[in-house]
């Protein structure tokens, strides 16, 4: 929080639009153990909302004559178009967390690379072209944002 503000912002969820709910649920669960918290309606479309690593996952339908717009083709690239690029986990050990997700099926977009000195990062495909990224920071590049 910023010392002349009255105000603290907290993370509070990632919003995800999608065509097949139950794909996408079913998804996070498989991958990443997310909690399934509960489903409704809301103007005739099912809302899921799950639990995952401290925050939470909005997942909703499209609603009756609402058209999502999508790529023509899977990406590519990780920076393909406008809008949410990915979004991230962080691992203590890349290696084995790509080997439990290629286990349950997981597709990744290229390989490891190394953005900077102590991280390493790798992309994978999610339902509805949405890209995750997992990354592994060592220590010494941790330690940077404890000042």
């Amino acid at each position: 929080m910023e010392k002349n503000s009255g105000v603290e912002f907290i993370f509070a969820h990632v919003h995800l639009k999608c065509r097949d709910i139950d794909a996408v649920k079913t998804f996070y669960e498989k991958m990443f153990h997310a909690k399934f918290l509960f489903e409704e309606k809301v103007r005739n479309a099912r809302v899921a909302m799950m639990e995952l690593g401290g925050t939470f996952l909005h997942i909703s339908e499209t609603e009756s004559g609402e058209v999502l717009e999508a790529s023509k083709e899977p990406r590519k690239s990780v920076w393909l178009r406008y809008g949410l690029a990915h979004f991230g986990f962080r691992v203590k050990d890349l290696d084995q967390a790509i080997q439990e997700l290629k286990s349950k099926g997981a597709e990744f977009l290229g390989g490891i690379r190394h953005i900077r000195e102590g991280v390493r990062v790798i992309y994978m495909r999610a339902p509805e072209d949405d890209l995750i990224e997992i990354s592994e920071r060592s220590e010494s590049f941790q330690a940077l944002f404890r000042r």
